[in-house]
């Protein structure tokens, strides 16, 4: 039976045993470095029931308690702080917030290169999303990042399983696609995409989308397989075509000025926990969408393997459509997955 799951290797699953230990020994340096107490609140867009709101709680529990209160985090989720644009600019401003986030937002506060990061088949598997997201590359796009809006990256490595798409039928080949009415968000990332595709994109939220599914107004839609069967789309459309089309990159930011501030150890306190659990996270993502997709099946849902080669053909000028990107800026992020 084929998923839409891949396994990491090994290396990487050990790696994060290291963490917590490293965390702890970083958070007592940092409470004896910091004369006063310091209070951050970690924004996200989810729900409590969300499986982002449990590891953000870890993250809140362990960085307060391993260094003696000294820094202090809180976990405000279902946008109390504002949504993803309004956290990012409250953060820019000088706003005490970490907040959850994905390239595609960072490409809008003035570092035009973090888009390449939304483009289609970038990254075929996990580990290779994981090198993506610790490279050189996302180094220097996050010092521009300070430069440009006073922001700083903790960590963008907390990746969701990659997205397929849903319809009254299967899309086994690009060209399947011509025409077809598909909902998709308005960012130029994904219109672009489906543009490639034939497909006639149409930009609705995606509280509209059960109704339009149902009603014709679209005819497919793409997303998450886990979200799409938490809004109980698979009532309305009963066929998933894997195609792995997209894998974003999500993590945390704050102010850079803010994080400057911290004593070195500190920060690696904030970056190292961010980090370790975005890579369980994404692990646990797996597992949750593989569960998912099991439990889909069971109930009558239709499952086609999409030709992913020929969909990758099909949407691989992509890449030529940003002249604002530097130079051989997609070649160098294929380079930093070898």
């Amino acid at each position: 039976m084929k998923t839409t799951i891949e396994r990491v290797t090994l290396a990487l699953v050990s790696s994060l045993t290291l963490a917590p230990a490293a965390a702890l020994a970083d958070g007592a340096s940092c409470q004896v470095a910091l004369s006063d107490e310091v209070y951050f609140r970690i924004s996200h867009q989810n729900s409590t029931t969300s499986p982002i709101h449990a590891p953000l709680e870890e993250i809140a529990a362990a960085v307060t308690e391993a260094t003696g209160g000294k820094l202090k985090l809180e976990v405000f989720p279902s946008a109390q702080l504002g949504g993803p644009v309004q956290a990012l600019e409250q953060a820019s401003f000088g706003e005490n917030i970490i907040f959850y986030t994905q390239t595609g937002n960072l490409a809008t506060a003035g570092v035009a290169d973090f888009s390449v990061f939304n483009g289609p088949f970038l990254t075929p598997t996990l580990e290779g999303a994981e090198k993506l997201a610790a490279s050189d590359l996302m180094a220097e796009l996050d010092d521009q990042l300070a430069e440009k809006s006073d922001l700083r990256l903790l960590s963008i490595n907390w990746f969701d399983s990659p997205r397929v798409f849903l319809g009254q039928k299967g899309y086994p080949n690009p060209g399947d696609l011509q025409g077809v009415k598909l909902r998709s968000p308005e960012a130029p990332a994904y219109m672009r995409t489906f543009e490639l595709l034939g497909s006639l994109p149409l930009a609705l939220p995606f509280s509209e989308l059960y109704l339009a599914l149902q009603q014709g107004v679209v005819e497919a839609a793409e997303g998450g397989l886990d979200g799409m069967a938490d809004a109980n789309l698979m009532e309305v459309a009963t066929t998933v075509t894997v195609t792995d089309h997209f894998r974003l990159f999500y993590g945390f930011a704050m102010n850079d000025g803010l994080f400057q501030a911290l004593p070195a150890e500190c920060q690696e306190v904030l970056t190292s926990e961010f980090t370790s659990k975005g890579s369980e996270y994404s692990l646990k993502m797996n597992d949750i969408t593989a569960e998912r997709e099991k439990s889909l099946r069971e109930a009558g849902v239709v499952f086609v393997q999409a030709d992913q080669a020929a969909y990758k053909e099909a949407t691989a000028d992509f890449y030529t459509m940003f002249p604002e990107w530097s130079e051989g800026l997609y070649a160098r992020a294929l380079a930093a997955m070898e």
